[in-house]
This record gives structure tokens, C-alpha cells and sequence, in this order.
């Protein structure tokens, strides 16, 4: 679409076309501008209406068009003294189809009302005041838009006397804002205005463009991870017959769709995409937990089982479907942050409009549609049990999978890392638990009671020391230290402030460096007391020819190396260290700089 409005403006440019041509030489639109009461009272509000007429078989963009190459209709005020203007409330948008668009595009057509509050204040001028501003649109017609265009609007408006009142004026306009649809008046998205459309089907035509979207889902690269996932589960069942597969993998299909339903029906509740689960990094550590878990079990640690305590309350022939169903739940949490451009509209219409019963099931119909295809490969899956044995090859490609879905945990964690100050302490938090569980509760072996019930509470001090080392990375505290960064200054370039400089000089293998910034550097009071220096951090990971000729100035042999220098440029030696400082030790240097001549 993109590529052909490109093509399309290029061309008019060319062409010369004009309004001249298709309107006449008139404006395309026409303004008349109203005031909800016969004069401005100083201190209190009021209301504008802007009557925009449209010339018959012509529109203009919305507000909000729903694409990056359309010109939105915008209303501009010329600023007045002690007169202010709240945002223009635009009419909900129509979505039509036209010649030089293959999608819907928002428009304006006919005649549309924008509501503008006035707010004045009770110093405004007690004479006339002469409003003015322009509306500002993309005009076009079934077969072309033309070129933005301007059009001038002005009002004079009395203001009352001292004591004087107002009268209400004009309100067949003014009635018709109070009694809009609901969520007429709201702020809508461009990916809820094309969700709106949806809506507007029907609940039937709803149900089959959301089925529809929910398979077309599969071809972005974020479910691809769902494949193993699903390979190696129904792979393992090679025993079960056609029928029974087709009933778990139709279990498994469901599972899918009621995750996509209950992300749906929570996100829309709380006013937010579902992706803002995948925001919190407790939620993500979950998600890696399992991926790693998963990955364990095909590299046959232990088997994906339904659990003993649910196979005591259900018959053999449900064990397989409650165990297919628990599986699609965690493919379609792990699908989830797929979730973009039309179905990012839909949750917000359900959170703006309250449509929560119809929008969740229409995320159930979703999930049916995405999960359309895994009913077929979860079908089929057991044909690899059936394949020749060639030995261990079949183990083999377990293994694949099983890192293809550490792969997956990766792509959780990864992003969590840019927001989480304490790396280190949130990998090994993830590595720990997943031990615990694994080593506690998950994996089997010849064991004797006795050091199966060692096992366990080893497996549980995993656990919480992972869960401590994870919201200690989570909660870790971040320097607010105004760091320079080395970059071939001279020493009278850092001193020209007149203040004492710390030098750090660190690398990224260095282990106490990374305490220093954890501990010492994070300190209440060393941050404090850090505003009276400049503060100055040298990389040595890799240094330079500028870097090392500077670490050979101050003779660093050890990494970090610390150097305090008094306010007259003179090094202090004794206070020179190498090696991780206590933020105590190094708050008494730093005051020790600031004494120093």
C-alpha cells in the first residue's frame, strides 16, 4: 500500500492536478464557527463548535488517518492573551475503501462538528475578542487526494460586563455532543480505528475476519518457537491411535485459544495490551523457567507428564487431553507477545468501549484460528514414532529441539537485561530455579527415600535463593552519578571546574569492578558526595593508544584502579587503590580529596 500512495503523489505532482479541476476553484471545505453562549464570561469556560461542510462527492483525512502518508485534518488557534483552548474533539472517523488504497482509509465526508473548550481567565480584557485559526486537510475524491490546503476561520466574541451573565445560544448543536454513542468521543488509535471496523461487521462477520487473523498470525517469525514446542510433545505419543491424537491436538488447539481469551479478557480489564505482562520481568522468568524445563525433558531428564495428584482424579482416557490442554495454555502464553497492529486495537476497544464479553470471545475465536495449524501438526506428530529406528537419531533430534528452546528462553530474557541493573544476580536467580525444580522435584532416578527427601529441600534452597538473587538483580539500585567518560581529555580540561577528580579505571572482565558499581557506587552518600567531583570512568577493556598512553600516566597495572586528585591537580598517593573499596572506606577518601589542598 505504501509503495502505490508513493506512486500516487509522485504522479499528481507531475500532472498538475488541481482543486481548480475537480472542485471548481472552491475550498473543499468550509467553516462556520459557534459559541455555546451569546459572550465570554472572564473566569469561566465555554464551548466552540466548528462547522466543517465538505463539497458533495469529495472527503478529507480523519484526524487520525490510518496512514503515514495521508495529511490529518488539524485545527490551529492564533494565541490570545488570557484565553486558552483545549484539544479539538473530533466525530469518530468513517472507514471506506478506495480506488488508490488496497486498505480502508478514515475519513471525513459531508459534514462533521468539532467541540473546542474555551477556558478564560478572570484578567481576560473586557472587550471584543476577535477568535481566529485555520483548519488544516488532505481533500480527496474516489479516485485521488490532492494536495493539504488551508482554511481561514474567525469569530468575533463580546465578553460580559462585571456581573453580567451569559445566555445559552445554539444548542440543537451543542446537545448533540452530550448525547454521542458511547465512545464516540473517545481518542481512538489507528489500530483501533481499523479494530472498530471489525466490530462494525456483525458478531458473525467479526468471528470470521478474527479466525481469520488469528491463522494469518502464523506467519510471523514469533511463533515459529511453538513448533518444537509441539513437535516434541505429541512427538513422544507415537502409540496413540489417529483418533486419539486428533482429540488431544484438538484439546491442545483449545488450550491456544483459551490462553489467547483469558490475556485478552485481563488486558482488556486493566486498560492495556497484553504485552504488558511480558513488561514485568517476574512474568518473563516464568516463561524462561519453563522453556528451560522443556528443554531438560527432551534432553531426557525427565518426561512431560500430566501431574500425579490430577491423574488420581481423572480416568486413563482424559490423562492425555488434560496434559494436550496444559500444553496449548503455555503455546499460547508463549505466542502471546505476537500480539500487534489489529489485535493491539481490539484490547483497547474492549478496555474503552467495555465490549468484554464480545472482545474475549473474539480472542478465543483468534486463538482457534492461530492454533488451526498446530491441530494438524499435533495430529500428525506421532508419525515420527513410526518412522525406521536407526538408533539413536530420534534422541538426536530431541536434542535439537531442546536447544531450540533455549533459544527461545533467551529471546524472553534478552530483553530484560537493557531494564535490570543486576545482571549476574537475575541470570543465576533463572539458572537456580530452574535447578531447583529440575534436580528437587522433576527429575527421577534410582533414589533412596532418604536422599529423595534431601533432594527435595535441596531443590527448595535452590528455589529461594534463585527467587532472593532475582529480585536482587530486579531491585538492584543504579548509580545517579554524572559519570565523563574518558575521551582523550587532558587533565586541565577535567580540572577546569575547579573541583577534585576521581578517576575509576575499569574493565568489563573485572569482577570487582562490577561490585564497585553495585555496592560502593550506588551508595546514598557516595552519590551525595559525588556532585562536589567530576567523576571520571576509564574503559580499559580494550584501550587505546590515547587510553593506554593515560593508564600509563597513572602507572595502572590492576583493574579497577582508583585515584583521587586534589582540587590543585596533585594526586593523592595514599589514597590510591586497587581492588573493590567499601562504600565507607571510600566516602572517607573522597572527603579526605575535598580537605586536601
Amino acid at each position: 500500500m505504501k509503495a502505490r500512495v508513493m506512486i500516487f503523489m509522485f504522479l499528481l505532482i507531475l500532472t498538475g492536478v488541481s482543486f481548480a479541476q475537480v472542485g471548481g476553484g472552491d475550498k473543499i471545505v468550509s467553516v462556520d464557527v459557534l459559541l455555546s453562549q451569546d459572550k465570554l464570561v472572564p473566569g469561566k469556560e465555554a464551548k466552540l463548535a466548528l462547522v466543517l461542510e465538505i463539497k458533495p462527492t469529495l472527503h478529507i483525512n480523519s484526524n487520525k488517518p490510518l496512514s503515514e502518508f495521508f495529511i490529518p485534518t488539524e485545527i490551529a488557534f492564533e494565541p490570545i492573551r488570557d484565553l486558552s483552548f483545549g484539544p479539538p474533539q473530533f466525530p469518530p472517523a468513517k472507514l471506506k475503501t478506495f480506488s488508490f488504497s488496497e486498505e480502508k482509509v478514515a475519513i471525513f465526508e459531508d459534514s462533521l462538528v468539532v467541540f473546542v473548550d474555551v477556558s478564560t481567565s478572570p484578567s481576560l480584557e473586557r472587550t471584543t475578542q476577535i477568535i481566529k485559526g485555520k483548519v488544516s486537510y488532505q481533500g480527496c475524491n474516489d479516485a485521488v487526494c490532492f494536495a493539504p490546503e488551508e482554511q481561514d476561520f474567525e469569530i468575533e466574541l463580546p465578553v460580559a460586563a462585571p456581573g453580567e451573565a451569559a445566555v445559552t445560544q445554539h444548542d440543537d448543536v451543542f446537545s448533540a455532543q452530550q448525547s454521542q454513542a458511547p465512545g464516540d468521543d473517545l481518542e481512538l488509535t489507528q489500530q483501533e480505528q481499523a479494530a472498530l471496523q471489525y466490530l462494525e461487521k456483525g458478531l458473525l462477520g467479526a468471528v470470521i475476519a478474527f479466525f481469520l487473523i488469528g491463522l494469518a498470525l502464523n506467519l510471523t517469525p514469533c511463533v515459529y518457537p511453538v513448533i518444537p514446542l509441539t513437535v516434541s510433545y505429541f512427538g513422544g505419543k507415537s502409540d496413540a491411535s489417529r483418533g486419539s491424537a486428533f482429540v488431544n491436538a484438538l484439546f491442545y488447539q483449545i488450550g491456544i485459544a483459551v490462553a489467547f481469551a483469558v490475556l485478552g479478557l485481563v488486558s482488556g480489564l486493566a486498560g492495556q495490551q497484553w504485552g504488558f505482562l511480558f513488561q514485568s520481568p517476574w512474568f518473563v522468568v516464568v516463561i524462561a523457567t519453563i522453556m528451560l524445563l522443556m528443554a531438560a525433558s527432551l534432553f531426557g531428564s525427565f518426561e512431560i507428564a500430566v501431574p500425579s495428584w490430577l491423574l488420581t482424579k481423572v480416568s486413563g482416557t482424559k490423562e492425555g487431553t488434560i496434559g494436550s490442554f496444559l500444553m496449548g495454555l503455555t503455546a499460547g502464553v508463549v505466542i502471546a507477545p505476537c500480539a500487534a497492529g489489529i489485535i493491539i486495537g481490539l484490547v483497547g476497544l474492549i478496555a474503552k468501549l467495555g465490549l468484554v464479553v464480545k472482545g474475549t470471545l473474539l480472542f478465543f475465536v483468534m486463538g482457534l484460528g492461530l492454533g488451526l495449524p498446530y491441530l494438524v501438526l499435533a495430529t500428525f506428530s506421532g508419525l515420527l514414532g513410526k518412522l525406521p529406528q536407526s538408533g539413536g537419531w530420534m534422541l538426536w533430534v530431541k536434542k535439537i529441539f531442546a536447544f531450540m528452546l533455549i533459544g527461545v528462553a533467551l529471546y524472553f530474557v534478552l530483553p530484560q537485561l537493557d531494564r535490570v541493573i543486576g545482571k549476574l544476580g537475575f541470570l543465576l536467580g533463572i539458572t537456580a530455579v530452574t535447578a531447583g525444580l529440575l534436580l528437587g522435584f522433576l527429575e527421577h532416578g534410582m533414589y533412596s527415600k532418604t536422599f529423595g527427601w534431601v533432594r527435595r529441600i535441596i531443590g527448595i534452597l535452590l528455589i529461594v535463593f534463585g527467587i532472593s538473587w532475582i529480585n536482587g538483580g530486579i531491585n538492584a539500585k543504579k548509580s545517579d552519578i554524572n559519570w565523563l567518560h574518558y575521551e582523550n581529555q587532558t587533565m586541565q580540561e577535567l580540572m577546569q571546574d575547579g573541583k577534585p577528580v576521581f578517576i575509576d579505571f575499569y574493565a568489563d572482565w573485572c569482577a570487582p569492578c562490577k561490585q564497585l558499581d553495585r555496592v560502593t557506587f550506588t551508595d546514598k552518600a557516595v552519590m551525595a558526595a559525588a556532585e562536589d567531583f567530576t567523576m571520571l570512568k576509564v574503559d580499559c577493556t580494550k584501550p587505546d593508544a590515547a587510553t593506554q598512553t593515560f593508564m600509563d600516566q597513572f602507572k595502572v597495572t590492576g583493574m579497577p584502579t582508583l585515584v583521587f586528585i586534589s582540587k590543585s591537580g596533585r594526586q593523592i598517593e595514599n589514597l590510591r587503590e586497587i581492588g573493590f573499596t567499601p562504600p565507607d572506606k571510600f566516602l572517607q577518601s573522597m572527603q579526605e580529596t575535598l580537605r586536601a589542598d
